[in-house]
């Protein structure tokens, strides 16, 4: 790019001798330029839209592929392998169209530009012969007059040149626009206050969320309570009634539409967020697991965590035993996303790395569903031991997980439906109690 932008500076210089030459001659040339200027600017929105449209369907087809691979014990179970191969064909059979359909775009505007060249070549060779034989120029003048038409016009072929790929670059902008014009958490000019070490008090105060200005119904409906350092809140409802959605404020990941959230009497959308998520442990539905070893993904790759305490975090995850029986122990590694372990083991490996470092918050959202019943009991035993000193949400479908939890809020809809003990809401036989007997047996 760099000497294609000195080529055209010295395409100035070399014009100006070609005026000395002939300006007759030299407003020739300049005249063939407007045509591929003018083609250049009337293609370049068709080739943006077909850049796009190639980006697009690859995007498209990769993604499909990379679900294929992963759900390849899926898709044999249901015997939907050719299928499955065919769906991935259609997908690759419209990114290759798009890509021909490119090209040829590409190879019509390449015509088109060679035959406005080839034609300015043969009305220029004729009007300079005709120049020579007039005795207006010398053959030498015209000899190096061709020579330096050469100099000008292969600038203007590489700015042509640039300018397609500069189409593509815009395409590749936009389709990371969302990212390139998302809000930083933080700003870095006007850091936000760090949050002290906190004791664990939690209030939601009056809270109410949406995800989009343009959602016309909240997922979170004037959420209020309290709940003390050390102590344990369970939150139940059914599907969809936001309770995940509320964690996720506690966590500072989104901020309530109204209301606050207090944390040690700070609102924690005035402190900042490294501070804040530095002090809670969080176990989330989906545990993601990085392509290394088990202690390094207990850990995270923090240097200040040594072996002997990711093997404390893991006994009380009940993950120690299992890991103790593999090959490599805490050196195992765990494949792509914990390929190589089962979803219960995944599970156990993500609640060790939430409980290091001592969190004085900890949040299990659905921490034991992907748990056999006999590691469920275990955990569950565990969690008295866990929970002492620290502030615990626990999110359960099961309720069984949550008949020892010092309060419990029942979400519906995103209202508070219900709350107090697990006895007090059998009593009451509301929400709570009807969920209960569903999964009790009561």
């Amino acid at each position: 790019a760099i000497a294609t932008w000195l080529d055209v500076v010295m395409m100035f210089v070399y014009v100006g001798l070609m005026l000395y030459y002939n300006w007759h001659l030299t407003l020739l040339v300049l005249a063939t330029i407007v045509p591929i200027a003018i083609l250049t600017i009337v293609a370049s929105p068709f080739l943006r839209q077909v850049s796009r449209e190639i980006f697009k369907e690859a995007a498209a087809q990769n993604s499909l592929l990379v679900e294929m691979m992963s759900g390849v014990a899926t898709v044999k179970a249901a015997a939907s392998e050719q299928e499955v191969r065919w769906r991935w064909e259609d997908r690759l059979t419209g990114q290759l169209n798009m890509v021909f359909k490119g090209q040829n775009l590409a190879n019509g505007l390449g015509s088109v530009s060679g035959l406005i060249n080839n034609l300015s070549g043969t009305a220029l060779l004729w009007f300079g012969a005709s120049l020579v034989i007039q005795e207006q120029l010398t053959i030498g003048q015209f000899v190096a007059f061709n020579m330096l038409i050469g100099r000008v016009i292969s600038p203007i072929l590489s700015l042509v040149g640039l300018w397609d790929e500069f189409q593509e670059i815009l395409v590749s902008v936009e389709r990371l626009d969302d990212v390139l014009t998302t809000q930083p958490e933080e700003n870095t000019q006007k850091p936000l206050m760090p949050l002290p070490a906190i004791a664990g008090h939690v209030q939601f105060d009056n809270v109410s969320f949406r995800y989009s200005e343009d959602d016309e119904q909240y997922t979170l409906q004037n959420i209020s309570f309290e709940v003390a350092p050390g102590k344990t809140i369970a939150i139940v409802g059914r599907s969809g009634s936001g309770k995940s959605t509320l964690v996720k404020l506690l966590q500072g990941l989104y901020h309530p539409t109204t209301g606050r959230i207090l944390i040690d009497s700070h609102d924690i959308r005035h402190v900042s967020p490294q501070s804040l998520r530095s002090q809670l442990g969080v176990v989330p539905q989906e545990c993601f697991l990085f392509s290394g070893t088990i202690l390094e993904n207990i850990t995270l790759y923090k240097p200040e965590y040594s072996l002997e305490q990711g093997v404390e975090v893991a006994k009380l995850a009940e993950a120690h035993v299992f890991i103790q029986n593999l090959p490599l122990g805490y050196n195992t590694k765990v494949g792509e996303r914990g390929s190589n372990l089962s979803g219960g083991q995944r599970q156990r490996i993500a609640i060790a790395r939430a409980l290091l470092g001592n969190p004085k918050i900890l949040i299990l959202d659905e921490a034991t569903s992907s748990l056999d019943t006999e590691s469920e009991r275990r955990f569950q035993q565990n969690l008295a031991r866990i929970s002492r000193d620290r502030t615990t949400f626990i999110i359960a479908h099961r309720l069984s997980t949550v008949r020892n939890a010092d309060s419990i809020l029942v979400l519906d809809q995103g209202l508070i439906a219900e709350r107090g003990t697990h006895s007090e809401l059998m009593a009451e036989k509301g929400l709570y109690y009807h969920l209960a007997q569903q999964q009790l047996d009561l």
